[in-house]
């Protein structure tokens, strides 16, 4: 949900001691919960945000003020601090590392992302090569190799120094990445499994934001992103490929990690991850110019649209009659005879859905002069009538309309309905970043049980 207000005291949430409340404790899950609930209920108000007298880096995110900046070897092997840890079982010598032989240290780099009316909060992960086995998201990391020139802080901050230069020397997104400017916030130790050898310490370090003058245009080629909470925690897919198990448990167990506040502290609505498919030289302009209004004859009226990265395939790889298309100049862009994009595109965005309204299959049918019309000569509209509102009726008490994947049946086959969100405020959306889908290799037809889907 977009920002509303918050039944929880500041003085409860801020660093110290006391902050070791939010991190794991399980009384503080069903405060959580009950402070979702509220903020799913209510409203925006854009004269309660005034986020250009807030300092974003430091206040709003109280997760990095609670975390420690102790990283003396003593401290990195010693369990009895892990936040997780109420178990003193073991001797002294379990407590200094026992049969734990090394560090693995995670890096953590955030940012604060002010693209959009709200701000929101990503995070730098890595796709490493794919040697044999299947790729995932994950976040930086190495082996702690104690040290008396360097201390682990230390060879932490130039591991992530190194990752942003990487990305600038291989992603042609038209950022300059070298007046980068990071923090280091402090360790986080989860507990540690005692059945591995290696233990697990998560350093985080804020990135300063630099806004773009453009989104990235992001290839199979690159291999750092920024990636969003929902992807980690929601979706666990960053458009197609898996994110590490191990980060996505961190973030369930830990949701603190993902929760922005304003100045008042009350939380910010976590956006999720949206898409929106169609050839790659619109998309193109689309990604520089912004998303055009949906036609008068869609599902939920003239406003803005978006949809899940698989429903978005349908209209990334082909035309939507699904038949061959050319331009005025007698250019095709489509191969075959079922309309399939030379090339395809896909945009990346966020999406504060604020207060949305959900159509279910077994809802009332849209009775609209349009829905009524178009169902007299297409079966499949007939079909998913509950799932329309052509008149745009639900911009009068909602932010977002949305509706799932459903299934119908119809005389020459399965009638599909994709994923679809329609937002009436643009400035609720940001896109994130651009891409140029492989067609070569997909079905010459669109195929709704195909997924396997690639980056160019």
């Amino acid at each position: 949900m977009l920002p509303g207000f918050s039944s929880k005291n500041n003085d409860k949430r801020g660093g110290g001691k006391k902050s070791k409340k939010y991190l794991h404790g399980d009384e503080s899950n069903n405060d959580f919960d009950e402070i979702l609930l509220q903020f799913n209920l209510e409203r925006m108000n854009d004269q309660q945000h005034d986020f250009d007298r807030c300092d974003m880096h430091r206040e709003s995110y109280p997760f990095a003020s609670s975390l420690s900046k102790n990283t003396d070897y003593d401290f990195l092997f010693d369990q009895a601090d892990d936040g997780d840890s109420g178990d003193d079982s073991g001797d002294d010598e379990d407590q200094r590392g026992g049969g734990v032989e090394s560090i693995e240290i995670r890096i953590c780099t955030y940012q604060i992302n002010t693209s959009c009316k709200v701000p929101f909060i990503e995070y730098l992960m890595i796709l490493p090569d794919e040697k044999g086995g299947k790729q995932s998201f994950t976040f930086p990391k190495f082996d702690y190799v104690s040290s008396k020139r360097k201390s682990a802080e230390k060879q932490a901050e130039e591991h992530v120094l190194k990752t942003l230069m990487h990305n600038e020397g291989t992603s042609a997104n038209g950022a300059n990445d070298d007046d980068d400017v990071i923090k280091f916030r402090g360790i986080f130790k989860p507990k540690h499994d005692s059945k591995k050898t290696k233990r697990s310490v998560y350093f985080f370090f804020q990135k300063y934001f630099k806004k773009l003058k453009h989104p990235p245009q992001l290839s199979k080629r690159d291999r750092v992103w920024w990636v969003l909470p929902s992807e980690i925690a929601n979706f666990k897919k960053v458009m197609y490929v898996d994110v590490d198990p191990a980060t996505n448990d961190l973030f369930i167990s830990n949701p603190e990690i993902m929760h922005l506040y304003d100045c008042n502290g009350r939380l910010l609505e976590t956006p999720t991850v949206c898409y929106f498919g169609d050839e790659f030289q619109k998309i193109k302009y689309l990604a520089f110019f912004g998303l055009l209004k949906a036609p008068v004859k869609s599902s939920f009226g003239p406003f803005y649209v978006a949809t899940n990265f698989l429903s978005s395939m349908k209209y990334a790889c082909y035309t939507h009659d699904q038949q061959p298309f050319e331009l005025y100049g007698g250019d095709k862009i489509t191969s075959g005879e079922h309309g399939r994009y030379k090339e395809g595109g896909v945009l990346r965005m966020v999406l504060f859905v604020g207060k949305m309204k959900v159509f279910l299959k077994g809802g009332e049918p849209d009775d609209s002069q349009i829905s009524q019309e178009l169902a007299k000569t297409d079966k499949t509209i007939e079909k998913f009538l509950s799932l329309r509102d052509s008149n745009g009726n639900w911009t009068e008490a909602y932010d977002t309309a949305y509706k799932g994947l459903h299934f119908a049946s119809i005389n020459d086959g399965v009638a599909v309905n994709p994923v679809e969100w329609f937002f009436k405020d643009y400035s609720h959306s940001h896109v994130i970043s651009y891409h140029n889908m492989e067609t070569a290799n997909i079905p010459g037809k669109f195929d709704v049980d195909y997924a396997d889907y690639k980056l160019k």
